[in-house]
């Protein structure tokens, strides 16, 4: 694995999108980590960047892959284009973090994969859940042994993905929530069932023709030491999964409950063709650099990003995506607004470690990995083996059968 030349990762952004705007303060905030150039075809997400950060900008993500003054480069571009984007910046010797989905398919997984693999360079798989400071300390207690070994995992979510202000193309290119949401709640649990998944039965589903892609799926998972878990998705913003945990979001902030009521409305209540254009326009204003960072100033109410009615909202506790509950052989666990809540004998809270979560630790390990060598948990090996899940959800759904998994790997704890 290469290293960095420096103590400080130089990254360079392809991709001034919805993304970027969740990195950028994890990232401007590492002592160690220096955001160096960006790469967009919108000259006021440049402007804003080069102002904010002092950084070079670019109109071309391979101009920027040229440039000896960057170490790695975030893929945060459109799905389709990730592995295109991924073999450019590893073919000028930079290392990369790309965003989920790693790819859309297996085959374009094991290209980037094999790509970096023979030069020597660093592939992260960034932005997922399994990150999150609860879900982290779940596994350790699962590797402590104090409750025993995992017995089984059960994880929903049920939201308004579908919902929100997506344009079409955007949902049929990653099949609905299935290759968007389904990375997080799959990466999630296979860290805390150790990552070898053996086989999965699954069901996508869509329940709005109208609506491009898979809303929602249910699927079974066995791990390879026969440890069951199930995984279910829901993105029609019907029934509201943070009803269960205290209305939290999946950023921490709490959610209003008619937020997916609102969301649905906002929706339904436009017609074609002006629900493309309607979409496509929010969508837009969302990107970094359209309007700026913090709340949209004339976005219908629900459909805020996050869950809260205001950007100002100063509460902020652990992340939630969807109600996930580990049950081991001496006790059950699930996460509460600031801890971990263990059921055993008796009831008890395990408090958290917030020093480093989320994109923070993200970002640590790559830094870990260039700076001290220490070996990736988040690979791109990793990474494939969440994307052979998520296709398997969509293969075992048309084919109405189990699918066996060949390409998993362990966890690195």
């Amino acid at each position: 694995m290469a290293r960095a030349t420096t103590d400080t990762v130089r990254i360079g952004v392809a991709g001034l999108g919805e993304a970027t705007t969740e990195i950028l303060p994890a990232y401007s905030s590492h002592p160690f980590v220096r955001l160096a150039a960006a790469a967009d075809k919108r000259e006021s997400a440049l402007e804003l960047f080069h102002s904010e950060f002092n950084a070079a900008v670019y109109t071309d993500i391979e101009e920027m892959c040229k440039s000896p003054d960057i170490d790695a480069v975030y893929i945060a571009t459109n799905h389709e284009l990730h592995c295109d984007h991924v073999l450019l910046a590893l073919s000028y010797g930079k290392h990369v973090i790309v965003e989920k989905p790693m790819a859309l398919t297996m085959e374009e997984c094991e290209r980037m994969n094999k790509a970096a693999e023979d030069a020597g360079l660093t592939l992260l798989c960034g932005h997922n859940h399994s990150w999150d400071a609860p879900i982290r300390k779940m596994r350790q207690i699962v590797v402590s042994g104090e409750l025993g070994r995992v017995r089984m995992i059960n994880s929903m979510n049920f939201n308004d993905f579908m919902m929100r202000p997506y344009p079409h193309s955007h949902l049929q290119h990653s099949r609905g929530v299935v290759l968007n949401q389904g990375p997080h709640q799959i990466d999630t649990v296979r860290l805390l069932g150790g990552g070898m998944v053996r086989s999965v039965r699954g069901m996508a589903m869509q329940f709005d023709p109208g609506r491009p892609g898979e809303g929602a799926y249910m699927a079974y998972l066995e791990f390879e030491d026969g440890t069951p878990a199930s995984c279910v998705f829901n993105g029609y913003g019907m029934f509201d999964t943070s009803e269960l945990f205290w209305w939290l979001g999946e950023g921490g902030t709490p959610r209003y409950p008619d937020k997916n009521m609102l969301c649905r409305q906002n929706y339904y209540n436009l017609q074609e063709p002006e629900r493309t254009q309607v979409l496509e326009d929010m969508k837009d204003r969302m990107r970094y650099g359209s309007v700026g960072l913090g709340q949209l100033p004339d976005m219908p109410v629900g459909w805020e990003k996050g869950g809260a009615r205001s950007e100002t909202v100063t509460e902020r506790h652990q992340p939630f995506f969807g109600f996930t509950l580990v049950t081991c052989e001496r006790g059950d666990m699930r996460q509460s607004p600031d801890g971990i809540l263990i059921y055993g004998d008796e009831k008890r809270e395990v408090p958290i470690d917030e020093s480093a979560k989320g994109r923070r630790a993200e970002i640590d390990e790559l830094y870990n990995a260039l700076v001290h060598g220490k070996p990736l948990t988040h690979s791109g090996r990793w990474g494939q083996a969440t994307v052979e899940v998520c296709q398997a959800i969509l293969r075992s759904s048309e084919e109405r059968r189990e699918i066996t998994l060949s390409h998993q790997v362990a966890y690195q704890d």
